[in-house]
């Protein structure tokens, strides 16, 4: 196929995309998703962490642990909820996680970070650190 002399037929292959992509996260269950994920997160919830869903032009904000909340120590139980609902929101359209939190080692220092869901689950030295501020944001 000649690139150069893709034209009209290009421009509606694009289309056809685009509005399938736009298509593939149902806007009408929005409810029915923040409930499920709530209830997905429910062992996380309690432990004491009051978890907030809220929709944002495109997408979903997930806060699990608030700066004033207890620190969050993320072990296997932790990590096992965060993957269901990962599974759960890619069965809804989603695919797309970015990962905002702070770690302290200890002292009184805390490093913001910001990570995809894959890269922030493949931390090894959980044990070693608190978590604050932890959001999931969901496209």
């Amino acid at each position: 196929m000649d690139i150069t002399n893709l034209g009209n037929d290009f421009n509606i292959y694009t289309m056809k995309y685009l509005k399938r992509f736009n298509e593939s996260v149902d806007e009408s269950n929005i409810e029915e998703i923040k409930q499920t994920i709530k209830d997905i997160l429910l062992p996380i919830s309690d432990m004491g962490y009051d978890i907030s869903v809220t929709k944002d032009e495109s997408q979903l904000i997930i806060r699990v642990v608030s700066c004033v909340d207890q620190s969050l120590w993320i072990n296997d139980e932790v990590k096992e909820e965060f993957i269901r609902m990962k599974d759960y929101l890619q069965s809804e359209g989603y695919n797309s996680i970015d990962v905002l939190y702070e770690l302290s080692g200890g002292g009184s220092i805390t490093i913001k970070h910001m990570k995809k869901f894959d890269d922030f689950m493949k931390f090894e030295s959980w044990q070693k650190v608190k978590t604050y501020n932890l959001i999931f944001v969901v496209k």
